[in-house]
């Protein structure tokens, strides 16, 4: 029998990794999927699978951070799921709402707040472990300084790298675009898969009609409309959203400092008007970016998140 040369399917929690493992598996030779046209569990995830289901050692899962038991695997070949940076809103808002746990909007605080660091957040905030206000500020911090948490520059690290597969994450809600993908890495690891369209049909159809696919590229258009001064609706965006809304617009407004709080715009004309008439005498250094016109910011905070 020919040995099995595991390939590892890397990527960011909440983007459909399941469901391409799965995918991948259901095209191969001797797949106990081969009968199944969906891998949707009753939560629209592909989790209703468990590792002995698979074909064994072919398609490993993984995420990006280190010392995991789903970390990187090192000397194999991997396809990951690849995104553009710009983004980056987008990978974070399918975990927020894709990821278990996070199945209602408390769960979402909580699990945000859970995950930072809990020294931090007791010294920071106090007592309150479910407030909104306190997750969205969480969420901000993070934001401004993506390059200090480890999931981020890990997976920046993986889509830099030519070596690895970069499997198209647009292309799981597009049918031609994903047959292709599947083509592609089929040809290059010699998988021999025999791709079913009604399979890819099932996939594409339900992943293009999840809420955070719909709205994926909200928060910057409401960025692009705020530049050209473009007045559009803008009250519903989830915490997610507003938090990377402000911290770009802090990083580009000298001392502008949104408050703290959940409470939002209706529309960008009040964005507009809050920026333009930003009273000088509140601008001050920005205990949210770590650094300021090239200078380490001393008063920078940082809730940071468990790997």
């Amino acid at each position: 029998m020919e040995k099995i040369k595991p390939i590892q399917i890397m990527y960011a929690p909440g983007t459909f990794g399941h469901c391409v493992r799965w995918m991948f598996d259901r095209f191969s030779e001797g797949s106990k999927f081969k009968d199944i046209d969906s891998p949707w569990d009753e939560d629209g995830r592909a989790h209703g699978f468990k590792d002995d289901d698979f074909i064994p050692g072919k398609f490993v899962r993984g995420h990006t951070v280190k010392g995991r038991e789903d970390s990187p695997i090192q000397n194999i070949d991997k396809v990951i799921l690849s995104f553009d940076p710009k983004d980056l809103i987008f990978v974070e808002r399918c975990g927020f709402y894709r990821n278990p746990g996070m199945e209602t909007e408390k769960d979402r605080w909580k699990n945000i707040i859970g995950l930072a660091d809990a020294s931090f957040v007791s010294k920071t905030f106090g007592g309150n472990v479910k407030s909104k206000s306190v997750a969205k500020e969480l969420i901000k911090i993070q934001f401004h300084d993506m390059n200090n948490h480890k999931w981020w520059s890990t997976m920046n690290e993986f889509l830099s790298n030519k070596d690895h597969y970069q499997f198209d994450i647009y292309s799981l809600w597009n049918k031609e675009s994903l047959i292709n993908e599947f083509d592609k890495v089929s040809e290059k690891y010699n998988l021999n898969l025999n791709i079913d369209s009604n399979v890819i049909d099932n996939v594409v159809q339900k992943i293009k009609n999840t809420h955070v696919v719909k709205t994926k590229d909200r928060a910057n258009q409401i960025l692009v409309a705020i530049d050209s001064k473009i007045n559009v609706e803008c009250k519903d965006l989830d915490i997610m959203e507003q938090a990377y809304v402000e911290a770009e617009l802090e990083k580009i407004h000298d001392s502008v400092v949104f408050p703290y709080g959940s409470n939002w715009f209706n529309d960008t004309d009040q964005i507009n008007e809050f920026l333009s008439t930003y009273p000088a005498y509140l601008k001050h250094m920005n205990p949210r970016l770590p650094w300021y016109k090239n200078i380490k910011n001393p008063f920078y905070l940082s809730g940071k998140l468990k790997q």
